[in-house]
């Protein structure tokens, strides 16, 4: 019997810290609700695409956004937004919603960073705002420092994360 309590609490454990890296963030999942929510909270958008043959997106869920510097930044600054990134498919990567087609990628894990209009953040030498790929928090607070700071350039004193 102690064995069998042991086995049962060993699950329960495991499956809660499955979704550990979700605890205390609001990840919508349906892009059209995280573009309605950034205007009325005057927020840009952090958009995480993944799939579901992808062996990373796990990683990053649990290895970066679990992380307390990360959720902070993530609750004080942005709108997060989980979107399945297949193509021409129900989602099926569990709690996720569809990621429109026009933003799509090529490769999981994609981050964007995009503002309420979505327009794309774009960082230093580079075109847009996407990030590709698994990235140690050092660096991914860094590129929510430089999302914040050029959504700040385009949107001025409109947005104001002092409060």
């Amino acid at each position: 019997m102690k064995k069998l309590l042991f086995l049962l609490f060993l699950m329960l454990s495991c499956l809660s810290a499955e979704d550990e890296w979700k605890k205390g963030l609001d990840w919508q999942h349906e892009f059209d609700e995280a573009i309605q929510l950034a205007n009325y909270h005057k927020k840009p958008i952090f958009m995480f695409l993944e799939s579901r043959t992808c062996f990373y997106c796990p990683k990053l869920r649990e290895e970066i956004f679990n992380q307390k510097k990360f959720q902070e930044k993530i609750k004080k600054y942005f709108i997060p937004v989980i979107l399945d990134n297949s193509l021409d498919a129900d989602s099926d990567v569990e709690n996720t919603g569809q990621c429109p087609p026009r933003l799509t990628v090529s490769m999981t894990p994609a981050i964007y960073f995009m503002g309420p209009n979505e327009e794309k953040l774009s960082r230093k030498g580079k075109k847009h705002m996407i990030i590709y790929g698994m990235w140690n928090l050092e660096q991914m607070l860094e590129w929510m420092d430089d999302a914040v700071k050029k959504f700040e350039k385009l949107h001025g004193d409109k947005y104001d994360f002092k409060k």
